[in-house]
């Protein structure tokens, strides 16, 4: 993997926005600082902020530096706090780029005479960083939990869970046409199901039985209760059911598979056995039936079939497919319009700056300044996807959600970017 590179002006720039909006309020300075500096890490890490109170602490230290008061009267505060660095971080590669797309050089190589800055293994040196890529459930492949790896030593976690460094979730707007239009059901079954491991670690066949005692008609294509020839293209099958068994072979938070995303382009509805927050991968709040547990499945039962006699219910659950997904769901599926790899790549020069901001030859910036109109903030925000960071500034009395929002968006419209989603290079 190579060094960050240096940061020219980019015309592809997009709009950083955040994934929810909220009511403005005056907030206090240090969670506006921590919101700024972990927005992107928290977008892939989580949905939300909460119980990532470790990653807040070690990017506000590492990009926000104490208050210098009274600057240069010949200068703005502005101009003052985003002046150029008198000494700055190293940035040539180690390895150029294959990828002209990606914000950061970076190659992969087998390279065994080179000291890499990452590699897919224990590593040999200590500047070296491990990274642990996985889209296997850690229920079966102990060694893929976030905790477990942490101790084994990896630096760097890539699995399904969006609380990992770097999520590799199985959702993409490339692979998946998810607003694909809808086919005539024309199945006299309600539900179709594709389970070919009869011995999953959770309870899915037994969710199929008993939604077969309760008199839902499923066609089984699958290796386990197979009632039709499983010789079939999956999809264009799914496309004649009004409902899709996505049961996954393990209930883990953020382990959502092809079973679903493959329902919602065939406009299936899915009824997940699996992740525990599946509800929150649904394109709207009544687009999913979810079995928590066997006793879920009379209630579920009964929702199919009065969805199934009752056409403006059931087109109440796929409406989405004709007004669009919520927007929580977009920005769950834009996670992915940057590369895993490319994300991954981000991620190591980010760590790698991060080292160098604490060399003694890094210059502290200031993060705020005051002068006779009071005082001036100084925040970096970066598109998702990008590395380069761009400053914005806030004073003492803009310190509202609202105007910060405000000042991010007149930023990236006064750099005419183009979403890095929009662009030809990057597929997910």
């Amino acid at each position: 993997m190579g060094r960050p590179p240096p940061s020219p002006p980019n015309p592809r720039r997009r709009r950083w926005a955040p994934a929810a909006t909220t009511t403005a309020a005056t907030i206090l300075l240090p969670f506006l600082v921590a919101v700024v500096v972990v927005a992107e890490i928290a977008f892939l890490s989580r949905l939300d902020l909460t119980g990532n109170a470790a990653a807040v602490r070690h990017w506000t230290t590492s990009f926000y530096f104490p208050s210098i008061t009274n600057p240069n009267s010949s200068s703005s505060s502005s101009d003052y706090l985003a002046g150029p660095l008198s000494s700055t971080t190293t940035t040539a590669f180690l390895l150029l780029s294959d990828w002209d797309a990606c914000s950061v050089g970076c190659k992969f190589v087998f390279a065994p005479n080179k000291i890499p800055d990452a590699t897919f293994d224990l590593p040999r040196h200590r500047e070296t960083a491990s990274i642990l890529r996985s889209m296997e459930s850690s229920q079966y492949y102990a060694e893929n939990n976030i905790d477990v790896a942490r101790r084994r030593g990896y630096n760097i976690i890539m699995t399904t869970s969006l609380s990992s460094d770097v999520p590799v979730g199985y959702f993409s707007w490339a692979e998946y046409d998810i607003m694909a239009p809808m086919h005539p059901k024309t199945e006299d079954a309600l539900a179709a199901a594709f389970i070919s491991n009869c011995g999953a670690r959770n309870f899915r066949l037994q969710a199929l039985e008993m939604l077969e005692k309760l008199n839902i008609k499923i066609d089984s294509y699958g290796s386990c209760h197979r009632n039709r020839d499983g010789r079939v293209d999956k999809l264009q099958t799914l496309r004649r059911y009004k409902f899709s068994l996505a049961f996954e072979n393990s209930n883990e938070e953020d382990y959502v598979t092809e079973k679903f995303f493959q329902s919602l382009v065939a406009g299936a509805v899915p009824v997940v056995v699996g992740a525990p927050n599946i509800l929150d991968f649904g394109p709207s709040s009544r687009s999913v039936l979810h079995i928590k547990e066997l006793s879920d499945v009379p209630s579920v039962a009964k929702t199919m079939k009065f969805l199934a006699s009752n056409p403006n219910a059931f087109n109440q659950s796929v409406r989405w497919k004709y007004e669009g997904p919520s927007d929580s769901f977009k920005a769950l599926v834009d996670l992915a319009a940057v590369h895993s790899s490319c994300r991954l790549c981000i991620h190591i020069a980010t760590r790698i700056h991060e080292k160098e901001e604490k060399t003694p030859k890094f210059q502290k910036r200031p993060c705020k300044c005051t002068d006779k109109k009071g005082t001036v903030y100084h925040l970096y925000v970066r598109e998702r996807g990008r590395f380069e960071m761009e400053s914005i500034f806030l004073r003492s009395e803009e310190l509202r959600l609202n105007a910060f929002e405000s000042a991010i968006t007149a930023k990236f419209k006064s750099l005419n970017h183009t979403p890095i989603w929009k662009t030809k290079d990057h597929k997910a």
